[in-house]
């Protein structure tokens, strides 16, 4: 981290002696937001735009420093431009109407990966999570941490530790809904499995009376203790899940399917 952000500065610093800030139009100020950047089409072709600067070098050279995410890590692009083709741009801008506080709005929205470490933090510890890796693997796990860089997936086989900018989407459950009209009939079903389970067991071995009934109650008492746990897990089941995209693909994709 500490190398990334003296890597920034110097970056800064080198333009900033050589050249000035050129605000490319009152519109958008000297320093491009993510949501200007998307309202005014200034480059849509980058992916996770994070913010851009426009540098005049000479009389007819300008520079655009670009800072944009990449799997949660912060690059720098830079492009250059003549006078003319800074013109045409500073145009383009001018033309637009000026951006609103409800297209703001709107558009925080297509945001997401702005705000990766937030929401990973915000998921709770020991929480059901599906994660896509960037290679398209997918991992199903019971999440045990997260120490701000890497993500520890309990899977059933083992621990696994997956770095957050080797992922592109988390799936999860913001809130888990109690079925609470549901919890005396699965109280009810635990109970019938565990009598119907030691019944079967009696006709296998058909022991005496006695043992019988006690089997009986044995099965229904092993159903009545396991009702919490399959309680909880239809509340889970039942819970809708949520996704998360680390990358503005991924979230394009996403967006794309809940149209659907």
């Amino acid at each position: 981290m500490e190398s990334k952000l003296l890597f920034l500065i110097f970056i800064n610093v080198g333009l900033s002696l050589n050249s000035e800030i050129v605000p490319l139009s009152s519109k958008v100020g000297s320093d491009i937001d993510p949501i200007e950047n998307i309202y005014f089409n200034i480059f849509p072709d980058i992916k996770g735009f994070v913010s851009a600067q426009f540098y005049q070098i000479n009389d007819d050279e300008f520079i655009a420093q670009i800072i944009f995410m990449e799997y949660t890590h912060e690059r720098i692009s830079k492009r250059s431009f003549s006078l003319r083709t800074f013109v045409e741009l500073q145009n383009f801008v001018n033309k637009q109407e000026m951006i609103s506080d409800y297209d703001r709005k709107n558009i925080s929205g297509e945001l997401t990966y702005l705000e990766t470490d937030n929401i990973i933090q915000s998921i709770p510890v020991n929480q059901f999570v599906v994660i896509k890796h960037k290679n398209d693997k997918k991992i199903y796990g019971t999440m045990k941490s997260y120490d701000g860089s890497h993500i520890e997936i309990q899977t059933p086989v083992n621990a696994v530790f997956v770095p957050i900018w080797e992922l592109e989407r988390i799936s999860y459950r913001p809130i888990i809904i109690e079925k609470t009209n549901w919890k005396w009939k699965i109280v009810g079903l635990t109970a019938l499995s565990g009598l119907l389970v030691s019944e079967f067991w009696n006709l296998q071995t058909s022991p005496r009376t006695d043992i019988q009934w006690y089997l009986r109650f044995l099965g229904i008492t092993i159903g009545l203790f396991s009702a919490s746990e399959a309680y909880d897990t239809v509340n889970i089941l039942f819970s809708p899940m949520t996704s998360f995209s680390l990358t503005p693909n991924e979230m394009n994709l996403i967006k794309y399917n809940s149209q659907e």
